[in-house]
């Protein structure tokens, strides 16, 4: 295989990296990092103008009372975000990174945060399709549009969180339908106790589902079949990360993916886009089970991963401490000295 050609802006970040007073790959991933950022844009620029969004919604299983604990919840740690008063928007607000909330399909009577309801909540996966064609459409449609809007406004670095009881297990079943893995290498604790009984009886229920759907979401075309696997057995809220990571694509901006649930996303969407690997950043690793196998299918690997810390909070937690590093490091490789100006001191 020939190796592919150095593009324009690939050879002015070698001189104007060659020309800093730094070590060669001194700052390691970080300058993989804001080398893969100036790619993306297409330019060398110091001034990241992030957004982080994250979407909210409730899941049938859950709601039925088949996994996890009180579906309310979510709408009340929405409320919650929308207050500031959350782990993730405590580091927003600290770090001065603008969030909202968007409801794609909370269980609420009223709109939480952003109005993009689809319905209150997906059906029960174990026994229906979790959305029609339609609703599927209403939540990627969702994603798509919030990053549109934040790019006519400006913003150049995009951060996507997750609010919902029940999207681990979800999570679990659109990746072992989407690379084909047994439930026990997706199935993890999420919110529950990690208990053998407890992960049995979660591991059942991912793989009866996938027993339920197997037959429907099958098809020639991979992104047609992307779209059934989450219709079938996925979220509002996953189906809305898939169009904004699409979305991220498409107006050349990339994205820092969070956990299990944002990096389930972004295995989908290489699957309809595989140029979704020039975009995406990975955060932390989510002690999550699935998530290493979810990150794999967009060739990242654990020791590309930045932040070790053992998390699984939701909502983006890893994902904004990773905009606030990627911030400074942009920075400081912009404007740090050049090896010219430091021989004449």
């Amino acid at each position: 295989m020939k190796d592919k050609p150095i593009t324009a802006i690939e050879q002015q970040l070698n001189k104007f990296l060659q020309a800093k007073c730094l070590i060669p790959g001194g700052l390691g991933l970080w300058e993989d990092y804001f080398r893969k950022i100036c790619t993306a844009w297409g330019e060398i620029s110091g001034e990241i103008r992030p957004q982080h969004i994250i979407f909210s919604a409730d899941n049938g299983c859950n709601m039925e009372g088949y996994v996890g604990y009180n579906y309310e919840v979510t709408q009340k740690q929405s409320r919650n975000m929308l207050l500031g008063r959350s782990s993730a928007t405590q580091f927003c607000n600290f770090n001065n990174i603008p969030y909202e909330v968007v409801d794609v399909g909370i269980a609420s009577d009223d709109d939480i945060g952003v109005d993009r309801k689809v319905a209150k909540g997906t059906k029960n996966i174990l026994n229906h399709p979790a959305m029609t064609e339609d609703e599927f459409n209403s939540a990627f449609q969702a994603g798509y549009e919030r990053v549109e809007h934040y790019v006519k406004q400006g913003i150049n670095l995009f951060s996507f969180g997750e609010m919902g009881l029940g999207n681990t297990t979800t999570s679990a079943c659109v990746l072992s339908a989407l690379i084909g893995a047994d439930p026990t290498e997706t199935v993890g604790p999420g919110s529950w106790p990690n208990k053998p009984d407890l992960m049995k009886r979660k591991i059942d229920f991912v793989r009866a589902v996938l027993d339920k759907h197997k037959a429907s979401i099958v098809s020639d075309s991979e992104v047609e079949r992307v779209r059934k696997i989450v219709a079938h057995v996925g979220g509002f809220d996953i189906a809305a990360i898939l169009g904004a990571m699409l979305a991220c694509v498409e107006f050349k901006k990339p994205f820092v993916i969070d956990g299990f649930i944002t990096a389930v996303a972004a295995a989908c969407a290489v699957h309809m886009n595989e140029r979704i690997t020039d975009y995406a950043l990975p955060s932390h690793h989510s002690r999550e089970k699935g998530t290493e196998l979810a990150l794999a299918e967009v060739d990242i690997t654990q020791d590309m991963v930045p932040i070790q810390a053992h998390m699984s909070m939701g909502e983006g937690t890893g994902a904004i401490l990773m905009v606030q590093m990627l911030k400074t490091t942009q920075h400081m490789f912009v404007n740090v000295g050049t090896f010219a100006d430091l021989m004449k001191l």
